[in-house]
Parts: structure tokens; C-alpha cells; sequence
């Protein structure tokens, strides 16, 4: 029998981002997760995998850098006063 893939589900931090923003999702995933093991693989990832600062504060440390991440099968990138000013890179 072939195995099953679980999907990625990523989460992109950037400095500004909105915490409620990450949260929000990432607590709805993660609570699928636990009632369902198997069904989501939730990574987070900022540009270079550095620590990145909330709009409110908070840090925040990805697990990884965006470079590095794999192909997700779900995208989150979630608002705040960092969507303002993108990083080129």
C-alpha cells in the first residue's frame, strides 16, 4: 500500500506580521492535527530562519528559513504592518 503523504501547511514570519495572524491558524491546524493525527504538518519559516518581531512585540522563532522550506501544500502568509514594506529578496 502506497504511503500517505501528510500535507505541509506554512506558515511565513516576517517582522511586522500580526501575532493573532500566526496564532489564529496555526491553533486551528494544529488543533486538526490532534484531534486527527496525520493530517497536518505545520512548519513556519521567515526569509533568512531568523526570529522575527511581532507588530506587538512578540517574538516569534521559525523552525526553519523560507530558502530551506519545503514545497507546502497550503501557503499562510498572514497581514500586518510588515506586508507594507516586502522584502525584495
Amino acid at each position: 500500500m502506497p504511503q500517505r503523504t501528510v500535507p505541509t501547511v506554512l506558515i511565513v514570519l516576517f517582522d511586522g506580521v500580526q501575532s493573532l495572524d500566526v496564532t489564529g491558524p496555526l491553533e486551528v491546524f494544529a488543533g486538526a492535527e490532534r484531534h486527527t493525527p496525520g493530517t497536518y504538518r505545520i512548519r513556519t519559516a521567515s526569509l533568512d530562519g531568523a526570529p522575527v518581531r511581532t507588530s506587538s512585540g512578540l517574538t516569534l522563532v521559525p523552525d526553519e528559513a523560507l530558502t530551506r522550506a519545503c514545497d507546502p501544500h497550503t501557503l499562510l502568509v498572514p497581514g500586518g504592518r510588515g506586508t507594507r514594506r516586502p522584502d525584495t529578496a
